[in-house]
């Protein structure tokens, strides 16, 4: 399927109209149309009603990394961590204790 955007303007008898390039077959063809709303209009509108606008989608889809492992690294040790709420003083042993308990929940 070829797809091919074109613009075109709605007339006040509602027809549409539009310039075809020249060299398209005959035949039926798919016509969707979009129908932008005008600031005003979706100004009134809820705001999560509100079409997104070019700029929004492009900043939404700007790619940006996240902290470094160093930044994150660096997070981490100027809290004193989540694992102090739960009064883990040795990580390992922490972790030995939670395979220990996996296998014995496993076992028939």
């Amino acid at each position: 399927m070829t797809v091919i955007e074109l613009w075109g303007r709605i007339s006040e008898a509602g027809k549409l109209e539009v310039d075809l390039p020249s060299g398209l077959p005959p035949g039926e063809v798919k016509v969707m149309i979009e129908v932008p709303i005008e600031n005003q209009e979706a100004s009134k509108l809820p705001w999560e009603e509100r079409p997104w606008t070019e700029e929004e989608i492009r900043e939404l889809l700007t790619f940006r990394p996240a902290e470094s492992g160093a930044e994150i690294v660096a997070m981490l040790t100027e809290t004193d961590g989540w694992w102090k709420d739960l009064n883990i003083t040795d990580s390992v042993a922490w972790v030995q204790e939670l395979r220990r308990k996996s296998r014995e929940r496993r076992k028939w």
